[in-house]
C-alpha cells in the first residue's frame, strides 16, 4: 500500500507543512474542507459547545493506504474541530496512521493529542509530533496569544525543525519501509 497525507490547515501554517513532509516522503495528499469558510470565531464556538464542523464531500477512500499522516492545527489543546470529525468519520481506516502539527506548543499537550487521538480512533498513532510555533518566536513573543496566531511559517522554518521532521518521517513509516528521500 502507498503512504497519504491528510491535513487540515486553516492558517495555511498546516498546509505548508504538509507540502513539506510530501515532498520528503513522495507521497500523495489530501485535503480536509469545510463547506463553508470558517471564521476565527467559530473555533471558539466549536470548543465550546463541541460540535463537529461541515465538511465537503471527500474524494479518497482510506481503505487504498498505509500508512496515514494526519495534520492538523492544536485549538485550545485540542485538534481542530475539522479533522477530529474527519477522523470520527474515517476511524474504522485510520489503523496505520500518524499525527504531526504546527501549533504554540505548551507542556504536556502532546499527551493530550495523545488520549485525543486513542479516544477518537481507538488505536494509538505510530508517531506524534507537534512542532511549536513558540521556538520561533523572539523570547518576548512567546506564549503570546496575538503573536503565535499571526505567526505565518514559510520555507525557512523547516530547517529548525529539520530533527524533528526526520524522525517523525522515520516513525510514521515504520523505519523498514523507506520513504523516497529523508532529506
Amino acid at each position: 500500500m502507498k503512504p497519504l497525507i491528510v491535513y487540515y490547515s486553516h492558517s495555511e501554517n498546516n498546509q505548508k507543512l504538509a507540502i513539506e513532509l510530501q515532498s520528503r516522503i513522495g507521497c500523495e495528499l489530501r485535503e480536509i474542507k469545510e463547506q463553508k469558510k470558517r471564521k476565527d470565531i467559530s473555533i471558539l464556538m466549536d470548543f465550546l459547545i463541541k460540535r463537529d464542523s461541515r465538511l465537503a464531500p471527500l474524494d479518497f477512500d482510506l481503505r487504498e493506504y498505509s500508512p496515514v499522516i494526519l495534520l492538523a492545527p492544536i485549538w485550545a489543546g485540542k485538534i481542530a474541530a475539522p479533522m477530529r470529525t474527519f477522523i470520527k468519520k474515517s476511524k474504522d481506516g485510520l489503523i496505520d496512521y500518524s499525527f504531526i502539527t504546527i501549533c504554540s506548543g505548551g507542556p504536556g499537550q502532546r499527551e493530550k493529542i495523545g488520549a485525543e487521538l486513542l479516544a477518537l480512533t481507538s488505536h494509538e498513532p505510530s508517531a506524534l509530533a507537534e512542532l511549536w510555533i513558540n521556538n520561533l518566536l523572539p523570547e518576548e513573543q512567546r506564549n503570546k496569544i496575538k503573536y503565535t496566531n499571526k505567526f505565518r511559517l514559510k520555507r525557512e522554518h523547516f530547517s529548525q525543525f529539520d530533527q524533528e521532521i526526520r524522525f517523525f518521517i522515520e516513525m510514521a513509516m515504520h523505519a523498514d519501509q523507506d520513504p523516497k528521500t529523508l532529506t
